[in-house]
């Protein structure tokens, strides 16, 4: 079930970032027209790429999961037994699992006493409480990749991150 959900993810992840990046670069190449051609700036660009490149950042956390590309200490499983090693993983994957809790938690609360407080973005007028929702998304996507690590970690198989061929993805 883990795995489907998963995939799920992958796409969503993919899909996202994907449209995030070309928001933010279609953006910045219109400002930049706008403003040198035109002589006319968008007054919403800067803001629209910010939040862009920010739900970008926090969406590609669960990524780094998927792809063991969070900053990790290696050395350690190298003179470490494997039994020792795996204990290590797991004890990382529940911190992590612990840190996305804290993520949905507070990013949660956060949203939440923003959208009462009717704050709006400064040039979109767009409810801040909605913008900030993307850090509770964020942390769900980061437990469900973790407890796929922990799940294949507990069940005795080694998680091997899924590689990527940048020359053709």
């Amino acid at each position: 079930m883990i795995e489907g959900l998963n995939r799920i993810v992958d796409w969503v992840e993919n899909v996202s970032v994907t449209l995030l990046i070309l928001t933010a670069t279609v953006v910045a190449i219109v400002q930049v027209i706008a403003r040198y051609v035109f002589n006319n700036s968008l007054y919403w660009s800067e803001e629209l790429i910010l939040y862009s490149l920010i739900a970008m950042s926090f969406l590609t956390m669960g990524m780094g999961v998927r792809y063991a590309s969070h900053i990790s200490v290696e050395a350690v499983y190298a003179i470490a037994s494997p039994r020792m090693t795996r204990a290590l993983q797991i004890g990382a994957a529940s911190l992590g699992l612990i840190f996305a809790g804290a993520l949905i938690y507070y990013g949660t609360t956060l949203s939440i006493n923003t959208s009462r407080m009717g704050q709006l973005s400064p040039a979109m007028r767009v409810p801040v409480g909605y913008i900030y929702m993307i850090i509770p998304l964020s942390g769900s996507f980061m437990v469900l990749r973790y407890l796929l690590v922990i799940q294949f970690l507990l069940t005795g198989r080694e998680y091997i991150a899924p590689q990527v061929d940048v020359k053709t993805s």
